[in-house]
């Protein structure tokens, strides 16, 4: 039987600082009390009997079908994308980047932000590519994110009448959209510029802090070099629209299940809602974070409290768990191992 190849061993400059058992703890400890937090703002004025009502009331007959394709859709998308950003490696399917796609959500799941180093570790171990490498690429995947996430949030904001409070948000989100495309674009067309640039900002930095953005500036222009082929740029930001289209998908066919009918643009700044909170430290599930951002949009636009938070909690069991489900069967039932081009 064909047996995984080995690991390639990291360099020291590449492998990530030894941390204490405390400091281990410290993330999933500040997730568990945000996501108490949150749980207890989500609830506040609302009653759990009457949103387990709504929900025990929801129809899900053709709603839960149709958010089960939009997570099959999320989770392909991103691993197309993930194979752009790769540089489209010879040998390496979509198929075989699902599996370290799911098991890297499924982390991400339970303790925040632990899934990106999940699926890179996985995609060493299975094809020998140099860990450092695959994570430059998953640094650039988080700026795609953010820049298409962004782009949606404005065009939301374009086409729906929104209220004077999300109004400040969507300025400062059209602000940082503009400034990651523009540092994306110099990092593609002229690389030794945007470098020189940081270098003399990090004179102006204390010298810790200096080196930190270097190193994290030098990490992201290895992880888009694979995009300066041809058609690399176009199809990364293709399967990105793709991928958080489908989450818009999702979006609003778990409010439809609690009576809600959302418009695209609202179901996007919903999305929006939802990328900001995630990157704060969440509970196992995002549980608590996903029913803050339902509401902080979805209220202001006229949406009561009840539905709304019975719709994030449709999200949290329709969307939430079947992707941490799929990186369970990942982890359960592995993919037999890879045979590259030339092996």
């Amino acid at each position: 039987m064909p047996t995984e190849p080995p690991p390639i061993p990291e360099s020291p400059s590449t492998r990530p600082p030894p941390t204490s058992g405390l400091s281990r703890l410290l993330g999933p400890v500040l997730g568990l009390v945000a996501g108490a937090v949150f749980l207890v703002l989500a609830f506040h004025e609302v009653s759990f009997r009457d949103v387990a009502d709504r929900l025990a009331r929801g129809h899900w007959g053709l709603s839960l079908p149709a958010i089960l394709v939009g997570v099959a859709a999320f989770i392909v998308a991103k691993a197309r994308r993930w194979r752009a950003l790769l540089g489209d490696p010879a040998g390496i399917g979509t198929l075989a980047l699902v599996r370290p796609v799911a098991v890297g959500l499924l982390f991400n799941a339970v303790i925040a932000h632990s899934g990106e180093f999940a699926r890179a570790m996985d995609l060493n171990r299975r094809f020998r590519l140099p860990t450092s490498g695959v994570l430059a690429g998953i640094a650039v995947e988080r700026l795609f994110d953010f820049i298409v996430v962004l782009v949606f949030g404005l065009f939301a904001g374009a086409l729906t009448a929104l209220p004077a409070s999300l109004v400040p948000a969507l300025r400062v989100l059209g602000v940082i959209s503009a400034g990651l495309g523009s540092g994306v674009a110099l990092a593609l067309v002229a690389p030794d510029t945007l470098r020189a640039l940081v270098g003399r900002v990090g004179r102006l930095l204390p010298a810790r802090l200096g080196r930190f953005l270097d190193a994290q500036v030098g990490h992201a222009l290895e992880g888009l070099s694979p995009l300066r082929a041809a058609h690399g740029v176009p199809n990364a930001l293709f399967w990105s629209v793709i991928q958080w289209s489908a989450i818009v998908w999702c979006i609003a066919f778990c409010a439809r299940v609690t009576g809600i009918a959302l418009t695209p643009p609202m179901a996007a700044l919903v999305l929006i809602g939802i990328v900001v909170v995630f990157t704060l430290p969440s509970a196992p599930g995002y549980l608590g974070s996903t029913q803050v951002a339902f509401l902080a949009v979805l209220v202001p636009l006229g949406i009561a409290k009840d539905p709304a938070l019975a719709a994030s909690f449709v999200y949290t069991v329709a969307v939430v768990v079947p992707l941490m489900l799929s990186g369970v069967l990942a982890l359960v039932f592995p993919a037999a191992s890879p045979q590259r081009d030339g092996q």
